[in-house]
């Protein structure tokens, strides 16, 4: 970590002596190099990302000039590079004695105790490398910020970051850090506004407007994300993951034929993705169109035959079809590869309840109950449909009851434990039931209608006393 490579250029002199060492390398002789071109050297192969010819590079330079604090202290840089703070800091805390007024060793010793899990200490040192940095105060603070970044201290990174921008309005780019920042703290709409300000700045950065497409999805402002995508798109056509999200969120807003279209346009650029060939899949099911579905599913299992939404997407398809032995199967299948699916194991219950296997149904019910802490209300109400589709309305209405001590403001329950009492019999208590329905959730009333189909004169006659807007 090193604010060396803020605003860093390649210079001729270091350019030279990088091109010597690589010709002394190749030629397997030896060159003399002071300590200044051998700290150009490491420089240039850490601000190019090539840590192991800096890290090589080093330990040549090292084994030269072992006394050398400057080539000690990029030594430790590339230690934390690498992830090793403890060697890192032992390091530091040697060089520390001897350059005790340079700012980058107060700044590697708080970078490496944030990755020891330690930011109290690290924030004391960084404090410290603030007070000693003369030139570059806004680098050194966009360092830090990065630092509590990276282990997610996200709040205390802004602080930083937010001191950056107090110090150097040119530091534009930080904008970026701290909307990323806002939106891992789900301020979506704070989030959005600093993308747009880094965009004010560089409209071209097709990584920004793709981060502003997510926020915006985050956000649920889906046809602005579209629009963030598109100007991703049109500065890089080849900007496969835009295409993908473009897609995804086509499909979100129902523009499924879009959806598709775009998600095809994503495989000319990663024709073996069989994620995209499963998400076409489930928009062409959710057209109805189960043949070309199948044949997506199936593309997707060939490209990866352990893609488990593919399996459950084929199962959820022949299951619509009819078809539930093949669906068990298939939904099964991908129950192997992820376990704990909840959606997989409503379906897989759903289907066993289909199959008139109501024991596994049951029981698949009551562990999805558990899984989810209680439930929620379409999970209950499928739940008691299972006893109702054996006629076992006293149990519909006990699991009802049940699920009415989770869920106590659901119209869904409370109108379905009016149908389960009428259907059960207990005329009096379900036409009671009802008419405290009618005066709490009167609009809600087809819920009442989807379990209990009826023309009995005198249960009409009290939904037609207070639903006046409406003749049942």
């Amino acid at each position: 970590m090193s604010t060396r490579r803020d605003n860093f250029w390649y210079d001729d002199e270091m350019i030279s002596s990088v091109n010597r060492y690589e010709a002394m390398l190749k030629s397997k002789t030896r060159c003399f190099f002071d300590v200044h071109e051998f700290e150009d050297i490491i420089d240039y192969y850490l601000c190019s990302g090539n840590f192991k010819q800096a890290e090589s590079a080093a330990d040549y330079a090292n084994s030269i000039y072992p006394l050398s604090s400057s080539i000690q202290l990029r030594i430790a840089e590339i230690l934390l590079d690498k992830g090793q703070p403890v060697k890192a800091l032992k390091i530091l805390n040697k060089v520390v004695n001897f350059e005790p007024e340079e700012c980058g060793v107060y700044l590697m010793r708080g970078a490496a105790l944030n990755m020891l899990g330690k930011p109290r200490e690290a924030q004391r040192q960084f404090e410290i490398a603030v007070s000693l940095a003369d030139e570059n105060k806004a680098g050194v603070l966009y360092n830090i910020g990065m630092s509590f970044e990276r282990i997610n201290q996200l709040k205390i990174a802004l602080k930083y970051f937010k001191k950056v921008q107090l110090l150097d309005p040119d530091y534009y780019y930080v904008n970026y850090d701290i909307a990323y920042c806002y939106e891992r703290l789900d301020d979506y709409q704070k989030s959005i506004e600093h993308y747009k300000k880094y965009l004010d700045e560089d409209p071209f950065c097709e990584h920004v407007w793709y981060n502003l497409g997510i926020a915006y999805n985050k956000n649920n402002e889906n046809e602005k994300a579209i629009e963030a995508y598109d100007f991703a798109i049109a500065i890089a056509p080849t900007y496969s993951s835009a295409f993908f999200n473009k897609a995804n969120t086509l499909s979100q807003i129902d523009k499924t034929y879009e959806a598709i279209e775009t998600f095809h346009k994503f495989l000319d650029l990663e024709p073996d993705n069989a994620a995209a060939y499963c998400y076409i899949g489930e928009c062409f099911e959710n057209l109805g169109e189960y043949f070309p579905a199948k044949l997506n599913y199936y593309t997707s299992l060939m490209l990866d035959d352990k893609f488990a939404d593919a399996w459950f997407g084929m199962g959820v398809v022949k299951a619509e079809e009819g078809l539930y032995e093949e669906a068990l199967e298939d939904i099964l299948k991908a129950l192997s590869f992820n376990k704990e699916n909840t959606e997989y194991i409503f379906t897989l219950a759903t289907v066993y309840a289909n199959m008139e296997q109501y024991d596994k149904a049951v029981s698949l019910f009551n562990k999805l109950i558990k899984m989810t802490n209680g439930g929620d209300v379409y999970t209950w109400d499928c739940f008691a449909q299972v006893f109702a589709k054996k006629d076992n309305f006293a149990q519909a209405q006990k699991t009802i009851i049940e699920a009415l001590q989770v869920l106590p403001d659901s119209a869904v329950l409370h109108y379905r434990l009016a149908a389960y009492l009428l259907l059960n019999d207990q005329t009096q208590q379900g036409m009671d039931k009802l008419e405290k329905n009618l005066i709490s959730y009167g609009d809600d009333i087809d819920c009442f209608f989807e379990v209990f189909d009826t023309d009995d004169d005198d249960i009409i006659s009290l939904i037609n006393k207070y639903c006046k807007n409406d003749e049942y």
